[in-house]
């Protein structure tokens, strides 16, 4: 063979062993691409305040690993409300669920903010309390206009440093902030004051009422590290409270709507692998809108369950997206004393798939149940101080 061929060779041989090494590597950037998308999931949780939850058994089917509660922050000074939170902590362990809590105003003065000295002293008692607990938020929805900490974000951001330094092993959200038009300008001023966070809350009910991500997508932009939607859902019915001191008025939603946004919630918490948890509210509220209009004591319902213990449609939404299919969810109803109690044992698990078959969840829903409110009055539950009053 001639040196020229040689040479020709030489360079066809090298060209080829490029060709297979760019080929392998972009391969293997897919497979990494793909491992990714199948591990970014977020990881989807519940926020409500009652107990019940945990004993209800559709809620153990469901899977949920995460829970969210709302605590006044000298919760520890409040007896009876601490007995209701405690029930909750308790059950929540005893299931296996981690809780997150967050801090919020005191109901009997809901305008003045604690000094750091007091909310130190508080924070760390609950604490002391309660070692397993590790994971806080220190005020909720701090720029809401009815929360204080919305004309003191740096306030807001002391709390939170102090709280990192109370247990620097806890994942404490930064903030824990409603998506409504101060979200930008106040979260901005809260970073100004806020020592290294590297974990936020966000309420996106403006982004799901409307179908967009907008803001959502400018929190994401603004802050560092990972978020967690730590309260969100489709809403049922709730009451709006006017800032313009007009009279309050009921919001009316159907529950299809209600599995729409839950839908348009996950799919919104897939668009960033920075999003890791979704704590959807709510569970179940015990009462019908007509019952709230005629006692006053209920302003929000965006429950997966119906007051009579019936499955929504948003139920089979994030059962879906937690792969299950709900048609299999056990069957329950509403007894005297308020609570969901079963119809029927459970169904038989599903035996496993056969080689090479799809298991992919099923898509049909729940068998509907009657939508008659009920009228029983249930004992009297921890009072639900989450919920996003204000959000469209």
């Amino acid at each position: 063979m001639s040196r020229t061929r040689l040479i020709l060779a030489a360079v066809l041989a090298l060209a080829v062993t490029g060709a297979i090494a760019l080929q392998t590597s972009a391969l293997g950037r897919t497979s990494h691409a793909r491992a990714h998308a199948a591990t970014s999931r977020p990881l989807i949780g519940i926020s409500d305040n009652q107990s019940a939850t945990f004993s209800d058994p559709r809620f153990r089917w469901l899977g949920m690993r995460v829970a969210r509660i709302v605590v006044p922050w000298n919760i520890v000074k409040r007896k009876t409300e601490l007995g209701w939170q405690d029930a909750w902590l308790r059950a929540a362990r005893a299931n296996g669920v981690k809780p997150l809590v967050v801090f919020n105003k005191d109901p009997s003065h809901p305008s003045s903010l604690p000094s750091l000295a007091a909310y130190g002293k508080a924070v760390k008692a609950f604490m002391t309390l309660y070692p397993w607990v590790r994971d806080y938020s220190p005020w909720n929805e701090e720029n809401h206009y009815l929360e204080p900490t919305s004309r003191d974000p740096q306030r807001a951001a002391q709390y939170f440093n102090l709280l990192t330094l109370l247990c620097r092993t806890c994942n404490v959200t930064a903030a824990d902030v409603l998506d409504i038009s101060n979200m930008a300008e106040w979260t901005r001023k809260f970073l100004h004051f806020a020592h290294h966070p590297k974990l936020w809350g966000l309420h996106n009910y403006t982004d799901l009422s409307a179908g967009s991500h907008e803001r959502t997508s400018r929190f994401l932009s603004i802050v560092p590290g990972a978020v967690w939607f730590t309260e969100t859902g489709g809403v049922v019915w709730r009451f709006e409270h006017p800032n313009s001191g007009r009279r309050g008025y009921y919001i009316v939603h159907s529950e299809s709507y209600a599995a729409e946004v839950a839908g348009h919630l996950l799919a919104l918490a897939r668009t960033s692998s920075r999003v890791t948890r979704v704590y959807y509210y709510q569970w179940r509220v015990p009462h019908s809108v007509g019952w709230a209009k005629a006692h006053g004591k209920l302003s929000w319902d965006s429950g997966l369950l119906r007051p009579d213990c019936g499955l929504r449609p948003g139920f089979g939404v994030i059962a879906r997206a937690m792969g299950h299919n709900p048609s299999r969810a056990p069957r329950f109803k509403k007894d005297r004393t308020g609570d969901c109690i079963p119809i029927s044992p459970p169904p038989a698990a599903a035996p496993p798939p056969e080689a090479g078959t799809s298991t992919t969840p099923g898509t049909s829903t729940s068998p509907g149940t009657s939508t008659t409110p009920a009228t029983t009055t249930p004992p009297a539950p921890a009072p639900t101080t989450s919920g996003g009053a204000a959000a469209p």
